[in-house]
């Protein structure tokens, strides 16, 4: 069965018997029609089914009211926030989202933000980017605003603006906790490849031991080297594969880079029969889903990660209407669960 004709406004000009800039500037409510004419009109619109072209409307205000964002995986919790919170705010703005995954690989990364360029979407959400000095000269040719959610590469762009939790205050909250509970011997399990974040939060465990007189050992801090690993799984197999290196140091307690590496000491831990948080005490970052659901229930700091993707859609919508944009640089806080708890010698 054929679809019928489009109404279109030469069809409803046609039917009032006015011109056609008269339609359409009653339906777009132009002062310079009367109040009795626009009325008449926008009625008739109505009768005869009429609808806007949306592509048509689109390319006269030089906007798609479409943005892109990339993510690197589905699978970590802490994106799946993210992208609620960039989405609730964009339907709320009538944009529309479309959604890409680079797998942690910064190649793929800047090939998406090149296609989303091409394909004339408004701007661009990037979260936790590895795009790095490299990239600088594709960078550079980008023409629509990017935001970038808790950025991992350094260097400052034109059109670039960030949104970012403090991961220095919150490792310092995370030791300052730790030690508070009487912990002397305390490790570090680390990422190599999201050095950003990584590289912030040693910085605190180092200068929060320092402040307390500690003298970190070199046996007390493990990175894992994997390169392409961030998703739960590889997250979880970093905190199984280094915890029980760590606990052969003799620490009580252990800072997680994440609570998905955090997770996967907890499993280690049970493997070798270690209780948590008696034996061995446990705190992650993120406050993602995992902390409640793991037993026992996770210690951690807490990332306001719906909160960082609707600011970061409304520093789009803000620069889109010409407003002035800025880096905004969030605070976290401390969420004291189960898996803490003061040293057995204590």
């Amino acid at each position: 069965m054929p679809l019928e004709p489009r109404v279109s406004i030469k069809d409803i000009a046609r039917a009032a018997g006015v011109s056609f800039s008269t339609v359409s500037r009653s339906l777009h409510n132009s002062p310079l029609i009367s109040e009795e004419v626009r009325t008449r009109i926008q009625e008739l619109a109505r009768t005869m089914g009429y609808t806007p072209n949306a592509l048509a409307q689109s390319l006269q205000a030089r906007l798609t009211h479409s943005i892109g964002l990339i993510i690197t995986t589905i699978a970590d919790p802490f994106f799946m926030e993210v992208v609620s919170g960039v989405e609730q705010t964009a339907r709320q703005a009538g944009f529309s989202v479309f959604l890409a995954m680079s797998n942690n690989d910064p190649e793929q990364e800047i090939q998406i933000l090149e296609t989303f360029n091409r394909r004339r979407v408004d701007g661009v959400i990037l979260a936790a980017s590895r795009i790095g000095a490299d990239y600088a000269s594709r960078l550079e040719r980008i023409q629509i605003p990017v935001i970038m959610i808790n950025n991992q590469a350094e260097g400052e762009y034109k059109n670039l603006y960030s949104v970012s939790v403090d991961d220095y205050a919150g490792g310092c909250m995370a030791m300052e906790h730790l030690i508070a509970l009487g912990h002397q011997k305390i490790g570090y399990i680390g990422v190599s490849n999201r050095p950003g974040s990584n590289g912030r939060r040693m910085k605190s465990y180092f200068l929060a031991l320092q402040k307390h007189g500690i003298i970190a050992q070199p046996e007390w801090i493990c990175l894992d080297e994997s390169i392409y690993n961030e998703d739960m799984a590889g997250d979880i197999r970093v905190g199984q594969t280094l915890t029980p290196k760590l606990v052969q140091t003799g620490v009580t307690a252990i800072f997680c880079y994440c609570d998905t590496v955090a997770a996967g000491a907890l499993l280690a831990c049970r493997k070798l029969g270690i209780s948590v948080p008696e034996e061995l005490s446990l705190i992650g970052f993120d406050d993602n889903i995992l902390c409640e659901i793991v037993s026992p229930a996770l210690t951690t700091i807490h990332q306001p990660k719906v909160e960082m993707g609707q600011m970061a859609m409304q520093m789009l919508i803000n620069g889109l209407r010409g407003e002035d944009m800025q880096d905004h640089l969030l605070q976290p806080t401390l969420v004291v669960r189960e898996s803490t708890a003061p040293p057995a010698a204590l």
